[in-house]
């Protein structure tokens, strides 16, 4: 029985910054049938609403995690001067053994690989998306690394039955394209986030200049990888990190399914404003709507910051999402686990 979250409309600010490589990421999916076809149009499970959290009486803190062993912050490469170990972080070569917990999503326009990473052990799986805009949000990858050296040194705080899934980098050919607008959009110059399926559109803006959204809905691969194992894995919740609107905005495809929800819940805990949608400019062919449209529920997490990863303020939005999916577990580890982790959460 899968659970899941409910939060309308993504957005998906953006500015400069450094890119850096990512190096761990997530397990081999190995499935013996085909992931299942991309939907054009959501035919959404239903989502239960559920019983409204109290509100956090104190705020919850975390000891910003040591990364270096995950990901090498450093200046962003001269354009065309890229280092070979640079290279290698985020493409390991063809014939590479992945560790049981790294999955292989897909790979980039330029053949890099898109890599997901395990945390915990439990069927239910909240997914946790960074760099889809490059080295222009490198921060939302860094971000995602904070996310997998904690867990991964922490696994105590991963609610039973569930699993943190972390993609740190979505377009790895636009990490290593580093700060300049050049570092948003990938390979091919289009913008991921304009290229997904709900509201798709051949005209699309960032800020106020037209951004390139791709032939068609899904015409990257890496989109199209993204996608497909979304649907092939079912996650409860699906957290894709930008910067830097400030905010959270609920996914909505033809409705809200859940994404509502969702929003309120990470963005109660973690301090950014949840009420309100994205109305810098229009946002068509958005991840986060598409998601919620497949009866996922997904939100775009805009940090504030283009520089910083504002690790305490997510880490508590992660595990308020996380403590309000283990309320619903009726086993008595998961009942120990609120208990011990989730008060005032």
């Amino acid at each position: 029985m899968i659970l899941v979250l409910l939060l309308a409309v993504a957005g998906a600010g953006c500015q400069v910054f450094t890119p850096a490589p990512t190096l761990e990421a997530p397990i081999e999916l190995i499935s013996p049938t085909a992931p299942p076809t991309r939907r054009p149009s959501p035919t959404p499970r239903p989502i239960a609403s559920p019983t409204p959290s109290p509100s956090p009486t104190t705020t919850p803190t975390a000891t910003r995690p040591a990364v270096q062993s995950v990901l090498a912050l450093t200046d962003a490469p001269p354009p065309g001067t890229v280092p070979p170990e640079l290279l290698t972080q985020v493409a390991p070569p063809e014939t590479a053994t992945l560790s049981p917990d790294v999955a292989l999503v897909g790979r980039s326009v330029e053949g890099r690989a898109i890599l997901a990473r395990r945390l915990g052990s439990g069927p239910q799986q909240i997914l946790l998306v960074g760099g889809i805009h490059g080295g222009f949000e490198v921060n939302t990858v860094a971000l995602m690394n904070e996310v997998i050296a904690h867990f991964d040194a922490n696994p105590q705080e991963i609610a039973p039955a569930l699993s943190l899934i972390v993609i740190p980098a979505a377009n790895p050919d636009g990490l290593l394209r580093g700060r300049e607008a050049a570092g948003r959009f990938n390979a091919h110059s289009v913008d991921l986030n304009r290229n997904w399926a709900c509201d798709w559109s051949p005209e699309a803006i960032w800020q106020d200049q037209a951004v390139d959204p791709g032939a068609e809905p899904f015409s990257e691969p890496e989109t199209a990888a993204l996608a497909d194992y979304i649907l092939l894995t079912q996650p409860v919740a699906v957290l894709f990190y930008h910067s830097a609107a400030g905010g959270v905005f609920p996914g909505a495809c033809e409705g809200d399914h859940g994404s509502q929800v969702l929003g309120h819940i990470y963005g109660d805990a973690a301090g950014y404003p949840s009420d309100s949608t994205f109305d810098h400019y229009d946002v068509t062919g958005d991840a986060s709507n598409w998601v919620d449209g497949q009866g996922i529920p997904a939100v775009t997490v805009e940090l504030q910051s283009w520089t910083e990863t504002e690790w305490e303020r997510n880490y508590a939005g992660i595990m308020a999402v996380q403590c309000e999916l283990a309320r619903r577990l009726t086993a008595a580890s998961a009942r120990q686990w609120v208990a011990d982790r989730c008060v005032g959460r």
